[in-house]
């Protein structure tokens, strides 16, 4: 028997693979949600990915499974073959193809189609602002990507985006219609635990992937800046990516191994219980489309140092007085130190933390009902 109304998810690089338990958190409300909104004719959620490790398959009930099909890739034409022979050993009537970006995800689902000599819509999710002007000028790749982005972005279904800055860019950069783009942030898990009222550590953290997309350059530039004349405050660092070698040699050659903590890689449960032990979080990206982590970061009860981007200035917008601070490098080291000792003694209080649940419940079920809204939308 078909695996009938599949929306398929396709994934060759890996990511999700790499995020483990969270982005199986994250999948469970989409297919949660995704049944909901189609009661009585409910849809298969399916997930086609590339993954590192030796994984094959992983099968939550009857209505989802996640099938690791290759090694992480960055051929869609590899990619695109070996999802047609998955789409016929399981007997899947693909609906919807979901892809994680304009480019090899998207090929990937654009060349499925070809081989499977049929029209499914497909919904490209951009999570990075591509299309803020600076983004495209961090290095030559990210230029190439972003022209290159334009033909994808131009020719699919519906866009889903995640947030009102980053949509604005995306219809300026690339003359996109606003109706065929929905603003959906990526839902967060929230502890349950009330907000702390502990004395903050005299602690730094730069929390994400490690990159330089993300101003590891300019993080340098601000401990150094500030250790000049403060020997006391210590960093923390919680992530991984491919900048993390020079970003830790560059920390260490400035602090000696006691003013460091280093984390690796965290989930979301993990990083709940390592707030504690910040007392600022700071982000130095030049772009950020939205700002997961600064929202998890208030959420949690600690103050955010940013540098402007879309997504901060979205933030200021809704956080409360003086718990979200740009941050200029341009200033004075004493300016500077004075700015964290003011982040270090604000108290952030329960407002932003309580109106953001709220909206966070219902991040699953508007993207569930995007994909539905896409396949109507195709048949028309």
């Amino acid at each position: 028997m078909k695996n009938k109304n599949v929306v398929l998810m396709l994934e060759p690089r890996g990511v999700i693979s790499s995020e483990g338990v969270d982005t199986m958190y994250r999948q469970d409300l989409y297919l949660k949600s995704l049944i909901k909104v189609t009661w009585g004719n409910p849809f298969n959620l399916v997930i086609f990915s590339g993954s590192k490790n030796n994984e094959t398959s992983h099968r939550n009930g009857r209505f989802f499974f996640i099938k690791f099909i290759s090694r992480p890739t960055f051929n869609p034409v590899l990619f695109a073959y070996k999802s047609l022979r998955q789409i016929r050993s399981n007997d899947l009537e693909v609906r919807l193809l979901v892809v994680g970006d304009p480019w090899e995800s998207y090929w990937s689902a654009y060349l499925l189609n070809k081989f499977l000599r049929n029209k499914i819509p497909i919904q490209i999710q951009v999570h990075g602002d591509i299309a803020h002007p600076l983004w495209r000028h961090i290095n030559l790749k990210n230029r190439f990507r972003f022209h290159i982005a334009r033909n994808p972005l131009r020719n699919c279904d519906s866009i889903r985006c995640v947030s009102k800055n980053q949509k604005f860019n995306l219809i300026s950069a690339y003359g996109l219609e606003s109706e065929r783009i929905t603003v959906i942030p990526v839902p967060i898990k929230i502890s349950n635990k009330s907000l702390s009222n502990y004395k903050r550590p005299r602690t730094i953290a730069f929390i994400g992937r490690i990159h330089e997309d993300r101003g590891t350059d300019n993080f340098i530039q601000l401990v150094e800046s500030l250790n000049a004349v403060d020997k006391k405050f210590k960093v923390l660092i919680a992530g991984s990516g491919p900048g993390k070698d020079k970003f830790l040699a560059q920390l260490m050659s400035l602090f000696p191994k006691n003013r460091i903590m280093y984390l690796g890689y965290l989930s979301q449960l993990e990083l709940q219980n390592t707030w504690k032990s910040v007392g600022v979080l700071v982000s130095t990206a030049p772009v950020e489309s939205y700002g997961r982590v600064l929202r998890e970061s208030l959420i949690a009860g600690v103050p955010v140092w940013a540098t402007e981007s879309s997504g901060v200035l979205d933030l200021l917008n809704v956080a409360d007085p003086g718990t979200v601070k740009l941050l200029d490098l341009n200033k004075d080291t004493v300016k500077l130190i004075e700015e964290f000792e003011l982040l270090l003694d604000i108290k952030v209080g329960s407002k932003f933390r309580n109106k953001f649940v709220k909206d966070n419940n219902s991040y699953a079920l508007k993207l569930a009902s995007s994909w539905v809204e896409t396949i109507e939308n195709s048949k028309r």
